[in-house]
């Protein structure tokens, strides 16, 4: 007879979206494993066997959250054809993601890494941490590079300025005070985005 696993009442995600909220709500100070405890019903026993630390309960939480943001900036950079199309295309994913994970994306934007994890135990975490933007570096260098012919220093920067710095600027002030995002900004990147790359 085929048995199928229960699945499991206290997930890793559940862990972490309690955990966020905290930090959201509350501050990075608040959250501590009894506190997770208490909020998301999981066991002590859960936690621990998940995280060894709430340093690296964290740094798990904040990495989740880039991954899922970068994992739609860099779809949208492998846009075919036109090199402005796809910085359009990133730029705009940074507006979309706060519009559909708004916890996630207020939490890049209110929380410096330095500012919520501090030592992390775990070596394999640590590294992701170390680098977690390297493989963004590379994305946007070759986006520069198709922008521009190559990849000199100014283009570059001019690259992260249209695709990361403008978008990032439009939206964090309303995700920082907990706001909808207006309507009219994904329009107004939409034509910011090419005009600051000389477009």
């Amino acid at each position: 007879m085929l048995t199928v696993p229960r699945p499991a009442l206290h997930s890793v995600d559940k862990i972490l979206d309690v955990s966020r909220d905290l930090v959201l709500s509350e501050g990075a100070r608040s959250v501590t494993v009894d506190r997770i405890v208490a909020v998301s019903g999981a066991p002590k026993g859960s936690v621990y066997h998940r995280f060894s630390t709430v340093n690296d309960l964290l740094a798990a939480m904040w990495l989740r959250a880039v991954c899922r943001s970068q994992a739609r900036f860099m779809d949208a950079l492998h846009t075919d054809g036109d090199p402005v199309a796809a910085a359009v295309a990133a730029g705009l994913s940074l507006h979309d993601f706060a519009l559909e994970h708004p916890p996630d994306a207020r939490l890049l934007a209110a929380v410096r890494r330095e500012d919520l994890v501090r030592e992390v135990t775990d070596a394999g975490l640590a590294d992701e941490l170390k680098q977690a933007n390297d493989k963004l570096r590379v994305e946007v260098t070759a986006l520069a590079r198709r922008l521009f012919g190559r990849a000199t220093r100014e283009a570059i920067e001019c690259t992260m300025c249209a695709v990361i710095d403008i978008p990032q600027g439009a939206i964090r002030r309303h995700l920082v005070q907990g706001v909808d995002i207006p309507l009219g900004v994904r329009a107004q990147l939409a034509a910011a985005i090419p005009a600051a790359l000389g477009e």
